[in-house]
């Protein structure tokens, strides 16, 4: 799509224009999880905010730090694969458009091209690269090196996923794309259902990246992380993916931010679709948030500069709405501006 056509389009209309680019099964994939139970995204607008006024706000600061690494914006791309089957240029384009916009993006390990060349191919990007729990622990050993070689600055291992459940139901007919191969080898890895709080400490002994498991929403688990050798927590349902019933990301948030009580970063992943959801998230602890379908969306209309427009969108919104809150830095944020959660 051309950049005339992406400048008369707002990104939040970019899943309605991609529902004219992308096949039927490529949109099946992207949607599967949403309709669930507890839907992530359904679960922030329960939330109810309390303004303050007669603050200055003339200029409301949303760069902060994660991890100690300085970026201009709290909201991340949340790992998800095969990105070739939504654009050409796949996870380079992706890489692209989140150093375009300061923002971190977590590249999966599934993903159609290898880590070093999505490095490569974005130099300034803040890049932290997503594990799945496979069987054989050389081959995971391996891709962390690469990893490590490609500037990687965390390491995200999945640890919500012990089977190899399905993500997407088989009626929607979601293939590999002709063509297109995972650039990791991860189709012929098998999942290990038989890791235990060791499968972290193992990781944290190879290598010096942060530790940042994701699929954690119990506060138990996020101090058993800690105690494992974890560096932050990622607190995901994994889109609904995997437990249907399983609590939204959100409502798990402020148990495992007691949990945690300081002694390390929260992140949350899922549901995030506007900035005021991302303003939610981070009052009530989190110090990022990471999107994976509202990127998509522009990754399938513009490439990498669709994915810029998207960030560049959800950071404005959530601005707008911290200065609207009457508080002028994002790190500011706390529980205070939440006034009520509605039934």
């Amino acid at each position: 799509m051309s950049d005339a056509l992406l400048d008369r389009l707002d990104p939040r209309h970019y899943r309605e224009v991609a529902r004219l680019i992308l096949p039927e099964p490529v949109l099946g994939w992207i949607d599967s999880g949403e309709a669930a139970v507890s839907d992530n995204a359904g679960a922030f607008r329960r939330f109810r905010l309390l303004p303050r006024v007669l603050r200055d706000v003339s200029a409301v600061r949303t760069a902060t730090t994660v991890l100690g690494t300085e970026v201009r914006t709290p909201i991340g791309i949340a790992p998800i694969g095969i990105q070739k089957a939504l654009h050409p240029d796949g996870e380079a384009a992706m890489a692209r458009g989140a150093a375009a916009a300061g923002a971190i993006f977590i590249a999966p390990v599934n993903s159609t091209i290898p880590i070093g060349e999505i490095a490569t191919a974005a130099p300034d990007a803040t890049l932290w690269l997503q594990l799945y729990n496979w069987v054989d622990r050389d081959a995971l050993a391996e891709v962390i090196r690469q990893a490590e070689a490609a500037g990687v600055k965390a390491i995200v291992p999945l640890v919500n996923t012990p089977l190899p459940v399905s993500h997407t139901p088989a009626s929607v007919g979601f293939r590999l794309p002709a063509g297109v191969t995972l650039a990791h080898g991860a189709s012929t890895h098998d999942l290990t259902a038989k890791n235990d709080w060791s499968y972290l400490s193992w990781m944290a002994g190879i290598t010096s990246l942060p530790i940042v498991p994701k699929g954690i929403l119990h506060g138990d688990d996020a101090r058993r992380a800690l105690d494992s050798g974890a560096r932050g927590i990622l607190v995901s349902n994994h889109g609904n993916r995997q437990v249907a019933r399983s609590v939204a990301a959100i409502d798990a948030l402020p148990g495992v931010v007691a949990a945690v009580a300081g002694k390390a970063e929260v992140y949350l992943d899922g549901g995030v679709r506007n900035g005021t959801d991302a303003l939610i998230a981070l009052a009530l602890g989190a110090r990022a948030v990471f999107s994976a379908r509202s990127v998509c969306w522009g990754l399938a209309c513009g490439g990498a500069e669709g994915v810029t427009r998207v960030l560049g969108a959800l950071t404005t919104e959530l601005a707008e709405e911290t200065g609207m809150c009457g508080i002028a830095d994002v790190s500011a944020l706390s529980p205070e501006v939440i006034a009520t959660v509605a039934g």
